[in-house]
């Protein structure tokens, strides 16, 4: 009886390994495709000032941006601060207004911004002793 009890202790604690890895390689490796598309897009707004043959990929960029950020919120929504999803969340929103009325300056600074709010939510899911404390 002792042995199973020891048994279902050890799976529990590998399933729990499991999930914890998982969630946050999940973490990682979705934040540093949205940020790669969102420093793409950064770098087509040039500073505020778009080339107007790249309207269109930046119009592409931001859409992929926001439908991913909406696809994967839910999932890490389950397992994550909600304060630092909520950042990266009003940072995605703040995208698409911005582009379509052309405020090309707002649309430069708020991608930075969305950028800024993915690397803090990856570094705060990083298993350190800082964020272990």
């Amino acid at each position: 009886m002792k042995l199973n009890r020891e048994i279902i202790t050890v799976i529990l604690f590998f399933l729990l390994l499991t999930f914890c890895t998982s969630a946050l390689l999940n973490t990682v490796n979705v934040s540093r495709r949205m940020s790669q598309i969102t420093e793409e897009a950064i770098s087509m707004t040039d500073g505020g000032k778009p080339d107007k043959n790249n309207l269109a990929l930046l119009d592409a960029k931001i859409t992929e941006l926001s439908d991913g950020w909406m696809k994967y919120e839910p999932i890490v929504s389950t397992y994550s601060r909600h304060d630092e999803l909520e950042r990266v969340s009003s940072a995605v929103k703040k995208l698409r207004p911005l582009y379509d009325s052309g405020q090309y300056d707002e649309l430069y600074l708020t991608l930075h911004e969305t950028d800024d709010a993915l690397d803090h939510l990856r570094k705060t899911e990083l298993p350190t002793i800082a964020n272990i404390l």
